[in-house]
């Protein structure tokens, strides 16, 4: 089979990323990088030995599979616009910033029976893909409970809390939980210094099934953390992303042979236990563009869909609108200099 001919839209830093990984896999032929600013591009061509696009139409002629990795309010029309020339689409996360803008990107992936996927680089996370195993063989989740803060980012700057941060622990929630969002409540810390509430929010959900998952994001914590615990009806088990590691929690009746031998102070014995499990390490991104050719290539089924990625941004647009984030700034909202 030949190699799948690839180019990146975005010179920015996650452009930058996008480029370099695809340098190291195997079956791809990376063939150049397109940037609404053509010195952004010359440079990133340039550091990387490949050509300068000089506009979308001379991509679309030359390549088999785009990243498109420019801004998030640009999204929907650069996609709709490879997507509707039989181009494979690898569509960094949010995958638009509208409703229609998302149906508009998988209605042309189905029409013209290409890859749309989404880069919810998160569900490549091998502690992320060892949860789903985890949770597929063990008891009923009963709540989930996900932490991602940090201090604030000179990179992300016109772009709340939510959309910079939570999307990425509401998707794996939902991928996890696998139900429908019942209710959606949502708070947001107040200070003289972030009077707009829009650096720190904390939302529960509640599933149709019972479930419960309370996120919290933040840009004001001097801390850079990134966890998921999950309480089951047979164990806990909590994650972190950064260190890829989990540890599952259990408890259970302890080996006494007859009644007799429990000790008068207490009615019944309790043995506990945490297994650390052992998660062979990698590199996110290198898994995410492994799989998109995949895909590509009719190997794989794309791990994160348009409709999950929808599905995962009605949730946030619920999160903004309980915390008073008008639709018109919520569409507004991008990623600078992805």
């Amino acid at each position: 089979m030949s190699n799948i001919k690839v180019a990146v839209i975005g010179a920015g830093v996650m452009g930058k990323n996008h480029l370099k990984t695809y340098k190291t896999l195997q079956g791809v032929d990376l063939v150049g990088v397109y940037d609404i600013f053509p010195e952004a591009a010359q440079k990133a061509a340039e550091m990387f030995g490949i050509k300068a696009f000089s506009s979308l139409d001379e991509v679309a002629a030359e390549v088999d599979a785009v990243s498109v990795v420019t801004t998030s309010v640009t999204h929907a029309d650069v996609g709709e616009f490879f997507l509707n020339k039989g181009i494979h689409c690898l569509m960094e996360k949010p995958l638009a910033t509208t409703e229609e803008g998302c149906q508009r990107l998988i209605n042309a992936a189905k029409a013209n029976n290409v890859t749309l996927l989404v880069g919810h680089i998160e569900q490549f996370n091998p502690a992320v893909e060892q949860m789903h195993k985890i949770l597929n063989n063990t008891g009923m989740i009963r709540s989930l409970t996900a932490q991602r803060m940090s201090a604030a980012s000179g990179r992300i700057t016109d772009v709340d809390v939510a959309m910079d941060l939570m999307i990425h622990d509401v998707e794996v929630v939902l991928s996890l939980v696998k139900d429908k969002v019942k209710t959606v409540q949502a708070a947001a810390v107040r200070t003289p210094d972030h009077a707009s509430g829009k650096d720190y929010i904390t939302a529960l959900l509640e599933f149709e099934n019972g479930v419960t998952a309370n996120l919290t994001a933040s840009r004001i914590t001097q801390a850079r953390v990134r966890t998921l615990t999950v309480t089951t009806d047979t164990n806990y088990i909590d994650m972190d992303f950064i260190n890829q590691s989990i540890n599952v929690h259990s408890q259970g009746r302890m080996p006494y042979v007859n009644q007799e031998e429990i000790p008068e102070w207490m009615n019944y014995g309790l043995k506990g236990s945490v297994e650390q499990l052992f998660i062979p390490t990698n590199q996110p991104l290198q898994a995410e563009l492994n799989h998109f050719i995949a895909c590509v290539n009719g190997k794989a089924t794309p791990r994160i869909s348009g409709e999950n990625a929808l599905a995962a941004l009605r949730v946030l647009w619920e999160i903004q609108s309980k915390l008073g984030f008008t639709n018109s700034v919520a569409e507004k909202m991008a990623f600078a200099a992805e």
